[in-house]
């Protein structure tokens, strides 16, 4: 089977693609990433083959906010921003990669984040399945309407009839929230199935040497994730402030783009590095503190680790109201929030037997009960089979 993993150039949205790209290539098929250039390195790192398509990260986002509709959209309407820059500009920018691509040799199926629309459009075009996976929650149908909005010219251009949800509902929606964090899947209700996401690493990747000494006292993992626009220095000191006074460690990743010294100098327990792979680390973690990022959030829980939530913008608002529904986190207003209300809601979680920590629990053994790359590769040959013979 050839298998095209369509991916906008963004880790948040290709890393739950990863564990999945693993097993079908274990399972002996052929599977080749189509993304921008500055995720090329990490997917051909991953061991995948490569094809470049579409601008960069910064060059959408940059597009996207000098787009009329953004430029002319209230604070509530949100997701014009998302859909200028997948659907206005990455989008139009990929396809004539991806079709040239394909005119080497059709794909049998197409996989793609939801966030990408132009994976979608070529497996109709080339009547192929395509398979869409979630990383959060399910995108709001204000998001998924203008989604829509914005690619049915290219649907058009190609003759076909545009999608009424962009192509993301198409054959399957692999959804990775456990059931107690779920929210109502909508239009993609009838193609969901569930997909258990690895946490991100090698569990056997080693950590640095300072790791070694931890497991005295309760570990604080704190990420702000990837994006420069939530992981700002002057965000991690708000956040370590008060909380680095606490009788714990507390282990810091602030991204490739950031400079540790740039958290100034930090008391011995706090240990600032730029990357650190999650599965050997997490394991070892008592509680999170995160921007509600779908890769970190998820992760978080699949180890039951209850968190501390300080959501800033895109999907985490409602990652975080998940979990606050849920009974695994505590939710913070980073407009409004202190360093000591960040002390207290780590301390509260990280108490023995915490609500918190029960909901985690719950939300730990559900993931672990929900299908894994393995199991859903099978389903995946079953849904193209019919395009392989």
């Amino acid at each position: 089977m050839r298998v095209l993993c369509s991916s906008p150039p963004m880790e948040g949205v290709f890393g739950p693609f990863v564990s999945l790209g693993h097993a079908l290539v274990d399972a002996g098929h052929d599977v080749v990433v189509a993304t921008g250039p500055d995720l090329a390195p990490r997917a051909a790192r991953e061991g995948f083959t490569v094809e470049i398509a579409g601008p960069s990260a910064m060059e959408g986002a940059m597009a996207a906010m000098g787009d009329p509709a953004v430029t002319a959209a209230t604070e509530e309407e949100h997701w014009h921003f998302p859909a200028a820059m997948f659907g206005g500009a990455i989008a139009p920018a990929k396809l004539p990669a991806l079709r040239s691509w394909a005119a080497g040799g059709r794909p049998d199926l197409v996989v793609h984040p939801v966030v990408d629309l132009a994976g979608p459009l070529l497996a109709a075009e080339l009547d192929v399945p395509s398979v869409a996976y979630g990383f959060g929650q399910v995108l709001p149908s204000p998001v998924v309407a203008a989604f829509a909005e914005r690619v049915a010219p290219l649907w058009r251009q190609a003759g076909l009839e545009p999608d009424p949800h962009a192509g993301m509902y198409r054959c399957r929606y692999l959804d990775p929230c456990p059931p107690s964090l779920r929210g109502d899947r909508g239009p993609g209700e009838g193609v969901a199935a569930p997909f258990r996401q690895a946490v991100p690493g090698d569990p056997g990747a080693p950590l640095p040497a300072w790791a070694e000494s931890l497991g005295d006292r309760p570990i604080v993992y704190l990420s702000l994730g990837t994006v420069p626009f939530f992981n700002q220095p002057d965000t991690f000191a708000l956040l370590l402030e008060e909380m680095a006074d606490l009788d714990v460690d507390v282990v810091v990743t602030i991204g490739d783009l950031n400079d540790p010294e740039a958290l100034g100098s930090q008391t011995a327990n706090v240990h600032v590095e730029q990357w650190l792979p999650l599965a050997p680390l997490l394991p070892r973690c008592d509680a999170v503190v995160c921007h509600a990022g779908s890769g970190t959030t998820l992760a978080a829980l699949a180890c039951g680790l209850p968190m501390v939530l300080v959501p800033q913008g895109a999907d985490q608002f409602e990652n975080a109201a998940a979990c606050e529904r849920a009974g695994c986190a505590r939710v913070l207003d980073l407009a409004t929030t202190t360093s000591r209300s960040v002390r207290e809601a780590v301390e509260a979680v990280l108490r023995p037997g915490s609500a918190e920590r029960e909901a985690a629990g719950v939300a730990a053994r559900e993931i672990a009960a929900m299908p894994g790359p393995d199991d859903v590769v099978a389903d995946l040959e079953r849904l193209a089979q019919p395009a392989a013979l």
